[in-house]
């Protein structure tokens, strides 16, 4: 009997299942505009829970007779930052394992191609993980950098600079103090 009648108190409520010409679906408590496929369910309206009891305050521990010493606070390694250096000598850092593996003209290497100057080869730069020190001086610098073009960035890419301040400064925060 209780489950054809429902908790005590509770109220039926009807909801409106709209289809448009378009297919979209909505859910609604009234009936759907002219034009609509509608279908109709009743139920009960559902109840939130009651809230959860407070919970007790711990008693306080009494304080040891000698000082209280603070504990230092939690510093973690930064991320991983590799250097990376290409054929010619350039350098890159890269948050990621990144050899930037590409098909260069043998020409642009110094190579006499002759009749097979569209002719290339493969070359990869060289990528070493940074200890945490210069890491964090890599990742100061971005911080900096990141700033300037967040500064000057246009309304397209401004949210994306915002964010990428916020993350670096995270970064610098909690890893390179």
């Amino acid at each position: 009997m209780w489950a054809l009648v429902g908790p005590a108190g509770a109220q039926d409520i009807t909801v409106y299942r709209c289809t448009d010409a378009k297919g979209r679906v909505m859910l609604q408590d009234e009936p759907c505009p002219a034009g609509q496929a509608q279908q109709q369910r009743s139920m009960v309206q559902p109840r939130d829970p009651p809230p959860r009891p407070a919970e007790p305050a711990p008693a306080p521990s009494p304080a040891p007779v000698e000082a209280v010493v603070e504990a230092a606070p939690v510093v973690f390694s930064p991320p991983p930052l590799y250097q990376c250096t290409a054929y010619d000598g350039e350098t890159r850092f890269s948050e990621n394992y990144d050899p930037n593996p590409r098909c260069v003209p043998l020409a642009v290497l110094g190579y006499d191609a002759g009749a097979f100057g569209a002719t290339c080869r493969w070359v990869e730069d060289s990528c070493v993980r940074l200890d945490d020190a210069s890491a964090c001086a890599v990742f100061e610098r971005k911080l900096d950098q990141a700033k300037s073009d967040a500064l000057h960035a246009f309304s397209d890419t401004a949210a994306y600079r915002k964010s990428e301040v916020k993350r670096l400064t995270q970064i610098v925060r909690e890893s390179c103090r």
